[in-house]
């Protein structure tokens, strides 16, 4: 939902979602660059938290594995548009379902 944009405010950098959650604490705060479906967001999700918490990942590392487990996974080709079906179906999520997000803040 696009919580990782913000309005660029001389001298102090960007201001939106992201940065309010950081100045009210929060260490590291995970936030999409664009809108992606609820869909991929859940399923992107789930893998991120499992790495996190299950496999005792970082935080970075656990993202990073779980965008790379998006971009491979064949059984993730159902959520695709149908626009999108030119790319065959050996490939798995292009990068739009999974590239929105980003890590700020503490990252490890």
């Amino acid at each position: 939902c696009e919580t990782g944009l913000g309005a660029v405010a001389g001298g102090e950098g960007l201001l939106g979602l992201q940065r309010a959650f950081q100045v009210a604490g929060a260490r590291t705060v995970l936030a999409s660059l664009w809108k992606v479906p609820d869909a991929a967001t859940s399923r992107l999700m789930q893998r991120f938290y499992e790495n996190l918490w299950d496999k005792k990942m970082g935080k970075l590392e656990a993202l990073r594995e779980a965008q790379i487990w998006m971009l491979r996974d064949k059984g993730s080709r159902a959520m695709v548009l149908e626009n999108d079906e030119k790319r065959g179906e050996s490939s798995g999520l292009p990068p739009y379902y999974w590239a929105a997000f980003v890590l700020s803040g503490d990252w490890r």
